[in-house]
């Protein structure tokens, strides 16, 4: 049986109206009518093994933002850009 992280090598948190949601995805695309789309892909031990799929989806006005969430914490990870 497979467990969520499987399917995407970044762990995202995207808050909205209600509690929190946390994905496992390849990467997230805003489109053009303003839904937040998940895409991924199942790995068999690391590897891609299945095309890209979607995996999760809010409507348009059901989030608010999204980010790249600590696996350790699911804060923030944030990056420092050196000035």
């Amino acid at each position: 049986m497979s467990s969520a992280n499987d399917y995407g090598t970044h762990y995202w948190c995207v808050t909205g109206h209600a509690e929190p949601v946390f994905v496992y995805a390849d990467r997230l695309e805003i489109t053009s009518c303003g839904a937040l789309v998940a895409w991924g892909s199942y790995r068999n031990e690391g590897t891609r093994a299945a095309p890209e799929q979607q995996l999760w989806g809010a409507a348009p006005g059901q989030w608010k933002t999204f980010f790249a969430a600590s696996l350790v914490d699911r804060r923030p990870v944030a990056v420092d850009v050196p000035a």
